[in-house]
């Protein structure tokens, strides 16, 4: 997207520090997530990996309240909207063929992918939905204590000017090990790609 910031990105290793608040309240959100990761059956994970179209849709689904800038609160309710988002979406195919033989194979594809929701594939989803919650609330406790600490100005580029807006994200690296995690505000960033009001692309000199 259209971005400025100051160049000068520099590393905020051994300044940063969690204070025992800080600490507690990421161990609780990380901790969760281990203990609900623990009660997801294994199944329905693979049910899901080895479905291409199912996984698509979800995220899909999941990306209606990323374009929003929203959170899933009711997991449960999240499920529902869920099915109801695969009738409608099958609903429309059908009514876009003329044939019977057209209309009955998209009848076909929406009951296979419906068939995956079970009474245990419900509540092993909507575990996901929590998973995913516990990780997130953990991430922005770790991304909101470094965008106190940053001194990088960013804006996103609008049709009506610039405006400002969080960094897109940070890069954990551990020096002794080797590797990298990238931490991103999704509800933020995401949305900000998301939205038509925002123009995409980097500003270069030759371009207006």
């Amino acid at each position: 997207m259209s971005a400025w910031g100051k160049a000068d990105n520099r590393s905020v290793s051994g300044t940063v520090t969690l204070t025992k608040k800080d600490t507690e309240e990421v161990t609780a959100a990380l901790s969760l997530a281990g203990k609900i990761f623990k009660r997801i059956a294994s199944t329905t994970l693979k049910d899901i990996e080895k479905n291409e179209e199912l996984a698509r849709i979800i995220e899909t689904h999941n990306n209606k309240y990323v374009r929003k800038g929203q959170k899933v609160t009711n997991t449960s309710k999240h499920v529902e909207s869920l099915i109801k988002f695969i009738g409608d979406k099958y609903g429309k195919e059908i009514d876009k063929r003329s044939s019977e033989k057209g209309k009955q194979a998209q009848v076909v594809k929406r009951d296979d992918l419906l068939k995956f929701f079970s009474i245990r594939n419900r509540t092993n989803l909507k575990l996901i939905f929590d998973l995913q919650n516990a990780i997130v609330d953990g991430k922005l406790k770790l991304i909101n204590k470094l965008n106190r600490l940053s001194k990088m100005n960013t804006f996103i580029k609008k049709k009506t000017g610039y405006e400002v807006t969080g960094v897109e994200g940070y890069v954990a690296i551990d020096k002794l090990k080797g590797g990298a995690v990238k931490l991103v505000d999704r509800m933020e960033f995401s949305a900000n790609n998301f939205s038509p009001d925002v123009i995409k692309g980097w500003d270069t000199p030759s371009r207006s």
